[in-house]
């Protein structure tokens, strides 16, 4: 048993849908709610981060 699971996403704390990370450009990444903006209603959205497991820990820190 490994004691470093893979680094995921945690659902939602508004809503429960799954969080889905971004990313823009060579260092620009965030964790938002995949029901955010034109895919539904949650304005669920984590900080900005220079790599994927900060802005997945951002995330995962809010919720």
């Amino acid at each position: 048993m490994s004691d470093n699971p893979a680094l995921a996403p945690k659902p939602c704390r508004k809503c429960g849908a799954s969080g889905e990370v971004i990313k823009a450009g060579s260092r620009r990444f965030w964790v938002q709610c995949a029901r955010f903006g034109k895919n539904g209603n949650c304005n669920a959205i984590g900080s900005q981060a220079d790599n994927r497991k900060e802005a997945i820990q951002n995330w995962n820190n809010i919720n």
